[in-house]
């Protein structure tokens, strides 16, 4: 049976801290043998919806939304759904729209954006859990969120969360064809997962980018180029235009 090499969690530069325009996401995906990518902006589905007019690479249109409790991923989204409402009803936004409720990163400590304690409370909602970051250098967190996966019977999957120019399938999942987010659900219950880190060049990338956010208070240059103004985070005080990427 013919599968799909199919990245999950995938930034472009409509997310604030991404430096990766739709063109050169779909020529990393098309370098890299990537034939399915799920494409989830902070705060915003702009960003998948221009890799998909673009072609050249299967596009599910996703968004990581910032809830009151943590970062959550809709996937197969027709709408944004907004920053800032309780993690509840931003899944019932995203069941609204026959989309799946995916808990990214959910037990890291480094990410501010993780659910945590959230976790038990959203198991009405939630179809599938993040089991492996590519971002994250501490294993322990996905040896829990495995174990929370395997507790509650929810379905695994391993996440890139790539957002830096020509980084992408680090890590990926081997599904089979499916039509629909139900059988995409079914697909990733029996997908080869992949596993993978981040190289140091990447790590020191995103360790650049932090320092300036810290300090500057606006993107490093490259970076956010399509982001809408809706979209920054309250930190950033000077925001760039935001010119169409080529």
């Amino acid at each position: 049976m013919a599968t799909l090499k199919t990245v999950i969690h995938a930034h472009t530069d409509y997310s604030f801290d991404s430096n990766t325009p739709p063109a050169a996401l779909v020529a990393a995906a098309r370098a890299q043998g990537v034939d399915c990518v799920a494409i989830t902006d902070h705060d915003e589905i702009a960003g998948a919806l221009a890799v998909r007019a673009l072609g050249g690479v299967r596009v599910i249109v996703g968004e990581e939304v910032s809830s009151q409790d943590g970062h959550i991923i809709g996937l197969f989204l027709q709408e944004r759904i907004p920053p800032g409402l309780s993690a509840e009803e931003t899944c019932a936004r995203i069941h609204d729209q026959g989309g799946l409720v995916l808990a990214p990163h959910p037990f890291s400590i480094l990410c501010e954006g993780s659910l945590g304690p959230a976790m038990e409370r959203l198991l009405p909602w939630l179809h599938a859990v993040e089991v492996n970051n590519a971002q994250n250098l501490l294993p322990w967190e996905e040896q829990r969120a495995r174990r929370f996966a395997a507790r509650h019977g929810l379905v695994s999957f391993v996440g890139a969360d790539t957002h830096i120019r020509g980084y992408l399938a680090a890590c990926y999942q081997l599904v089979r064809e499916f039509d629909g987010p139900a059988d995409f659900l079914r697909a990733l219950q029996d997908a080869r997962l992949r596993p993978g880190r981040f190289g140091p060049s990447y790590f020191a990338a995103m360790g650049a980018r932090h320092v300036w956010d810290k300090f500057a208070g606006r993107p490093l240059p490259g970076f956010a180029l399509n982001t809408p103004e809706r979209s920054f985070p309250p930190s950033y005080t000077i925001r760039p235009p935001t010119p169409v990427a080529p």
